[in-house]
C-alpha cells in the first residue's frame, strides 16, 4: 500500500487589527428601522379596528377580535416609540 503524504500548507501571518475609536454607541445591525410615522399610522389603524370590532360586532365573542386587534395596535405603538427613542439617543 502506498503511504499517504500530507501536504503542509503555510498559513499567512496574522494581520494586526486596526484600532477603532472607542464609541459608546452601538451600531445598527441589520435593516434600518421603519419610519415612526408609518408605525404610528399602522398602530392607529389596528386600534381603530379593535374599537370598531367591539362596537359593531353583535356576537357574544366580539371582545376576542377587539382585544386581539387592539393588542396588535399596541405592539406597533411600542415599536414606534422605540424607534423614536433610539433616534433621540444619537
Amino acid at each position: 500500500m502506498a503511504s499517504r503524504e500530507r501536504k503542509r500548507t503555510r498559513r499567512a501571518p496574522a494581520k494586526a487589527q486596526r484600532a477603532k475609536p472607542r464609541d459608546d454607541r452601538l451600531d445598527q445591525v441589520g435593516r434600518r428601522p421603519s419610519p415612526p410615522a408609518l408605525l404610528f399610522a399602522i398602530a392607529a389603524a389596528w386600534i381603530a379596528a379593535g374599537v370598531i370590532a367591539i362596537v359593531t360586532l353583535s356576537a357574544s365573542w366580539r371582545f376576542v377580535p377587539g382585544i386581539v386587534f387592539t393588542g396588535f395596535g399596541l405592539l406597533y405603538l411600542r415599536a414606534a416609540l422605540t424607534t423614536v427613542a433610539r433616534r433621540g439617543e444619537r
